[in-house]
Parts: C-alpha cells; sequence; structure tokens
C-alpha cells in the first residue's frame, strides 16, 4: 500500500517534468512566439485552478480510487497528445486537459497518502512529496537526455507515457481502501470544494508556501544573474540547489513533524525559510544566493504535506475535499507571486521586491499558532 501510493507520486512529478523539459519542443514545432507560449500556458494554470474544487468533490463522493485511476489515464493520455496538436488552440486545450488531470491525480493521491498515514498511525506524508519531487528529476533528467540525443517530441512523450502508465497501473492494484460513508453512498454532498470553517488557515499556510516557491521558480534565477552578477549556468544551478533543499526536507520531514507536532514544525519551516529568504538580500552575492535557495527548499519543503495532513485530519470523513480546498487556495499564491514580483521589481528593484518572501515565512509563523485551534 505505502509502495504503490509512492510509485503513484512519483509517476506524477516525472509525467510533469517530461512536458516541463520538453517545452522549447513543442514551441518550436508550432512555431509559437513567447506571447503565443504564454497563450498557450494559461491553459495550464487555467485547468488546474478551475478544477480543484471540482475534484474535492468528485474525491468525496465516488472515492480516491476510482479519482485516482481516471485522472491517471488522462493526465498521461493529454502527455502523449501534446506533440501531435496541430495548432496553438488544441494546444491550449490540451495542456488544460493534462492540468485537469494532473489535478485530479494530486488531490486524490493525497488523500491516499493521508489514509496510509491513518493506517501507519504515524507522519508519512512528506516522504511520499519526496517521492513527487524525485520523479520530477527523473522525468528532467531523462527529456534533458532525449532532447540532447535528437529524439523527437512524439517518440520521447509516448514512450514515456507508455512507460509510466504501466507503473501508474501496476500501483492501482495496491492502494489504500477508501473507508465506507457514514451512512452510505450519498449524492447529496456538494460536488464543488470550497474552504468551509477551520480550512482558512491551513489554506492561508499553503498560500504563503506556494507563493514563495512561484516566486522562487519565476524569479529566483533572474534573481541571482542580476543582482548577484551570476553567470548564466550558475544562475540556473540556484534552482537546482533549491529543488535538492525541497528533495531533503521532505525525505526528513515526517520523523521531524512526529517528534515536534504540527504548530512546533510549521514554526521551524517558516525560521529555515524565513532564513534563507534574507541570506541573499542582506548579501547579494552568488554564495550567499545558493546557501539562501537551499535554505528555502528545505524550510518549504514540509509545509505542504503538512497542512494537507492537518486539514484531512479536520473532516476524516472528507478528506479529498478538504486537500482541494486548502489546494486552491494555496495556488492562488503560487499564480499571484511572480506578478506581484514582476510589479514590485518595476516600481523599485527586484532586491527590494524579494522582501516579499522573508514577508511571507512572518506570515506563515503568525498563521502557524492558529493551527492549533483549528
Amino acid at each position: 500500500m505505502r509502495l504503490a501510493v509512492c510509485a503513484v507520486f512519483f509517476v506524477t512529478g516525472a509525467a510533469f517534468a517530461t512536458w516541463a523539459a520538453r517545452v522549447p519542443a513543442v514551441q518550436s514545432r508550432l512555431d509559437l512566439s513567447a506571447g503565443e507560449l504564454a497563450v498557450a500556458l494559461v491553459g495550464l494554470s487555467g485547468g488546474a485552478f478551475l478544477g480543484l474544487p471540482l475534484v474535492g468533490g468528485l474525491v468525496a463522493r465516488y472515492g480516491s480510487r476510482r479519482v485516482l485511476c481516471a485522472g491517471l489515464i488522462a493526465y498521461l493520455g493529454a502527455l502523449a497528445s501534446l506533440p501531435h496538436v496541430p495548432d496553438l488552440a488544441v494546444l491550449t486545450a490540451a495542456l488544460a486537459l493534462f492540468a485537469c488531470g494532473n489535478t485530479a491525480v494530486d488531490v486524490a493521491m493525497n488523500t491516499q497518502g493521508v489514509l496510509v498515514e491513518r493506517a501507519y498511525g504515524r507522519p508519512v506524508l512528506g516522504g511520499f512529496h519526496a517521492m513527487f519531487s524525485l520523479g520530477g528529476i527523473t522525468g528532467a533528467a531523462a527529456g534533458g537526455l532525449a532532447a540532447s540525443a535528437g529524439v523527437g517530441i512524439a517518440a520521447h512523450f509516448t514512450v514515456a507515457a507508455l512507460v509510466l502508465l504501466a507503473v501508474a497501473g501496476a500501483a492501482a492494484t495496491a492502494l489504500a481502501p477508501d473507508p465506507p460513508p457514514a451512512a452510505g453512498p450519498s449524492r447529496r454532498d456538494p460536488l464543488l470544494a470550497l474552504p468551509g470553517p477551520g480550512l482558512w488557515i491551513p489554506g492561508l499556510v499553503a498560500f504563503c508556501a506556494l507563493m514563495g516557491e512561484g516566486v522562487v521558480n519565476d524569479w529566483g534565477a533572474v534573481y541571482l544573474k542580476e543582482e548577484t552578477g551570476a553567470s548564466a549556468g550558475a544562475a540556473g544551478l540556484g534552482y537546482a540547489v533549491f529543488s535538492a533543499g525541497m528533495v531533503v526536507g521532505r525525505l526528513t520531514a515526517d520523523r521531524l513533524r512526529a517528534r515536534l507536532g504540527t504548530v512546533r514544525f510549521t514554526l521551524l519551516c517558516a525560521a529555515v525559510a524565513g532564513a534563507g529568504a534574507l541570506i541573499p538580500i542582506l548579501d547579494a552575492t552568488t554564495a550567499a544566493g545558493f546557501v539562501g535557495y537551499g535554505l528555502l527548499g528545505l524550510g518549504m519543503a514540509a509545509v505542504i504535506p503538512l497542512v494537507f495532513a492537518h486539514a484531512a485530519g479536520l473532516r476524516p470523513e472528507r478528506a479529498g475535499s478538504s486537500i482541494a480546498a486548502v489546494s486552491a487556495v494555496g495556488y492562488v499564491g503560487f499564480l499571484a507571486g511572480p506578478p506581484v514580483i514582476g510589479a514590485l521589481a518595476e516600481a523599485t528593484t527586484l532586491r527590494w521586491a524579494m522582501l516579499v518572501l522573508p514577508a511571507l515565512m512572518a506570515a506563515m509563523a503568525v498563521l502557524a499558532g492558529r493551527l492549533r485551534r483549528t
């Protein structure tokens, strides 16, 4: 059961990284400008955001196993279709389907992770998220090798989708069983999962963490290049350091969470990430940037699995919809972070704009105390 859920997390990360690593090839095949590619990526973000409330209701109504299996088919099928789209409009639609499938898998597999955690009687969700990160590293590495070897995206995506589907299919036979409904199957459960009482605080913690992650994803390398004078290669390496910190943080998160509890562990995460956010601002050198990004990854790594587990525990009978509601709030932060930094950098400087990161970690620390009472 635990190994099966690990495999699903790995597959999910590897599939998304397969797409991400070959975006330039997809852009080149359709001869898209930067603006046209941005339009296509609206399908990716829009599909993910709009699907979150719906998926939570589906998990509550039909169970995480069914939604996970259906989501994997849609997710990997959409991945295989991406090299064959004829134009920008179809690419946008295919990316929206890809994102919706990813959203379904994300909510359902985290619900499965919570079920396994309950069965074990101790935290294990952080380890599952580490498998997602390792899958992402594997998918990105495979994509880089395929691109270097001149493998076309049609062959690459088809083989990747088939291999990952085979792994996911084997894992699906050993997933955790969904608990029976308290009063039999109900069709009156709301189909849209929106934040209710008690879910706004974990949702806002997720908002802070995912907004910070979005900022590092989109502006981290730019900051190193423009503010510290790093070379293009060194600036790109900064994100790799951040990702490595995320993997280490997730691999160690479960043990620390079991020892410290939710509130103290959230405070520790906020403190480590806050220190990491301040270091590159106070010392604008490439070396300091690497140290800061590593600490940022280490501190932020466990926040999302932590709040998912906390939200699921508030309403055990509706874990999927609780996770989806918290994800929706968090995803707003993920989308909002990069343009906020861009606007502030335009008005001041990028170095001043990046003060948003330590401010987010301070807000997370304040919210941590409220988790005890939700």
